[in-house]
């Protein structure tokens, strides 16, 4: 596009006045919708972990009103006070235990240690398990506390009273240690532990957060993590960048902003224990319904303008186009055509200046003169008359002619090899045929040969095996001569010894016809003067115009054949080039195969300019049927064989 033409400019200034204020709008309304959906959801995700620390510290806090329940029973404090024990102080025991169990959802199991008689009662569900003359479990959490402490998210024990019964199952569990006094003095009577399943808080937890979307932690004061949405976090230290900062905060709610995420927050602070509650959102998940918005917005702005867009070019082009159309007649006047029609109606001001134009041609046509185009005419006829009285005819006449006075001074082998190059060239002159019977392509391959033979010296030979039955069958004309020219170009090495070329040519039966193939008519039997040629070329001509039969057609007609039984089996002819050359390195080989597989016109075997196996294989294909094939393989010890099979019709003859 010409950034100087009146189009151009016409283009991105009405684009301009209407695109910049649609895409500011997008990017305001993004920005916009972005901010305050985001806002709002925030505020409504802080408020809902508000309600989530209420409920947690609710059920913490029943829990330890619950533990102090053991102060309001004479009976057990008589108990913890003297050293005396027996099997009615079990029975209570078990009692108060009991109803502490079922007072409170979720407990597990509860533990209680009697320093004075130093036993222990564990009740798991209903089941009690007593240890007599044992020490304190729990100390690690209850000495030195004026009340209770919370341990963090761990995994359940029977509190060192021996082996696990058979029906114990261990689960991750949150424990409530109280040490018990004698009060109103500071004298210490034992321990009570009472262990919470980690579903308690899970079910408050899980109603806080979206688990694809969203994470959850409830960590107490030095990181732990009391739990979380992700299982393998729980009972373990979190260490995450925005860990530190919540958890030294000295705010009780609040929010922060990190690694592309949202962490709001709101602290436990009782005497017994010290949690913080956070969620994480991800910027993605917290402002997506923005985007689903904005998405809608922009779909309707982006429908908006590519109407805008094109109403834009609509207008332009109507407007420059016929200036465009002047232009482009100028410039073939310009070129040289004086007679290029000017077209234009329009009654606008462009219309008025092409009908000026138009004028203007025909003023300047009818002052050049008639007998001086005619002179110019007459010229350039004589020239191009001259140009075709020079034709390869000349060429082949005068080889004959230096062959024939080769004779004449009794040089007979010049002759022979000046004949053979006029056979090659008559041959490969000749364009009115397309299609040649096999024996015109064998004599041209050996009319090619004896030239080498002259060339090396006579330092290879060459066999030919051929079958009478295929020297009548037509073939594409320069369809062998290639593959022979390949050998001199890469494989022939004296240093391998003398030479030899083998080609073969015969015709095996069987092999079938494919869908769609048509049968191939041979043009009889013909010398190297191409007798028979015309009748071949015709067939061919026929098979590649006539059309494609379809597979259902083909299988019918092979079924209601008389003589085929509803099988076909079509003639196939091999025509196999083989030396004892180089051969072909196994990785060229390979790449070479897989060029032929696809059907490249080139594979590489040729130098610039030649035709090339794939060409050979093209031709193959297209001028019979998609089953012919052509195949390379290297040889034993070394060489190269070209296969050519070609699938012919049951009717061919020889």
């Amino acid at each position: 596009m010409n950034n100087s033409s009146i189009r151009t400019r016409l283009i991105l200034l009405m684009l301009a006045a209407t695109v910049i204020p649609i895409v500011i709008s997008m990017i305001v309304t993004y920005f916009y919708t972005t901010r305050s959906v985001g806002t709002k959801l925030i505020q409504e995700n802080a408020n809902l972990i508000y309600q989530g620390k209420t409920n947690v510290q609710a059920y913490m806090d029943t829990l330890n009103r619950n533990s102090l329940s053991l102060y309001n029973d004479p009976g057990i404090l008589l108990m913890l006070r003297r050293n005396v024990h027996d099997y009615t102080n079990e029975a209570q025991t078990y009692t108060l235990l009991q109803n502490m169990t079922h007072s409170v959802d979720g407990i597990y199991q509860i533990y209680l240690y009697m320093a004075k008689t130093r036993r222990s009662t564990l009740l798991i569900g209903d089941i009690p398990k007593r240890g007599y003359d044992t020490d304190n479990f729990s100390e690690p959490y209850t000495t030195g506390n004026p009340s209770s402490v919370v341990e963090p998210t761990h995994m359940s024990s029977i509190y060192g009273l021996g082996q696990s019964p058979p029906y114990y199952d261990p689960r991750p569990v949150i424990t409530l240690h109280r040490a018990i006094y004698n009060v109103p003095t500071t004298e210490w009577l034992g321990t009570l532990s009472i262990d919470i399943k980690l579903e308690a808080i899970q079910d408050i937890a899980d109603q806080l957060f979206n688990k694809q979307h969203e994470r959850l932690y409830l960590l107490d004061q030095s990181g732990m993590v009391v739990y979380s949405g992700d299982g393998s976090l729980i009972g373990k230290p979190l260490s995450d960048a925005w860990t530190s900062p919540i958890l030294e905060s000295k705010e009780t709610r609040g929010q922060l902003e990190m690694n592309k995420s949202v962490y709001l927050y709101e602290k436990m602070d009782t005497p017994y224990m010290k949690w913080t509650l956070v969620k994480e959102i991800p910027h993605s998940y917290l402002y997506e319904g923005a985007r689903s918005l904005t998405q809608i917005n922009i779909i309707i702005a982006a429908v908006s303008l590519l109407l805008v867009i094109a109403a834009t070019l609509f207008v332009t082009i109507r407007i420059t186009a016929p200036i465009k159309k002047l232009i482009g007649t100028i410039n073939q006047i310009q070129a040289g055509n004086l007679t290029a029609r000017v077209d234009g109606e329009g009654q606008d001001e462009i219309g008025i200046l092409v009908r000026r134009f138009r004028t203007m041609m025909e003023t300047i046509n009818n002052l050049i003169l008639r007998e001086y185009r005619l002179n110019i005419a007459n010229k350039t006829n004589q020239l191009k008359a001259l140009q075709a009285q020079i034709n390869p005819h000349f060429m082949n006449n005068a080889l004959q002619s230096i062959g024939t006075l080769a004779l004449q001074h009794n040089v007979p082998r010049i002759y022979s090899l000046i004949n053979s190059l006029a056979k090659m060239m008559r041959y490969s002159m000749n364009t009115n045929q397309e299609a040649v019977p096999l024996s015109m392509e064998i004599g041209h391959v050996k009319a090619y040969l004896e030239l080498q033979t002259e060339r090396f010296e006579g330092k290879f030979r060459t066999d030919f095996e051929l079958d009478e039955a295929a020297l009548g069958i037509e073939v594409p004309k320069m369809i062998i001569q290639p593959l022979i020219e390949n050998y001199f170009k890469h494989g022939f090495d004296p240093k391998l010894g003398p030479g030899h070329l083998t080609i073969r040519a015969r015709v095996e039966p069987g092999g079938g016809t494919g869908p769609g193939e048509v049968p191939l008519k041979p043009g009889g039997e013909a010398g190297p003067d191409g007798a028979g040629a015309d009748s071949g070329h015709a067939a061919a001509t026929a098979r590649r115009n006539a059309p494609e039969s379809r597979p259902d057609e083909n299988s019918a007609a092979a079924d209601s054949s008389p003589d085929s039984g509803g099988t076909s089996a079509s003639p196939v002819l091999f025509v196999e080039v083989e030396d004892n050359g180089r051969g072909i390195p196994e990785d060229k080989l390979t790449e070479l195969q897989a060029g032929l597989a696809v059907m490249r016109e080139e594979t590489g075997m040729d130098e610039e300019g030649g035709i090339g196996i794939g060409n050979v294989r093209t031709r193959l294909r297209l001028y019979f049927d998609p089953q012919a094939s052509l195949t390379l393989e290297n040889t034993d010890p070394h060489g190269v064989r070209i296969t050519m099979r070609i699938p012919l019709g049951e009717d061919t003859t020889t």
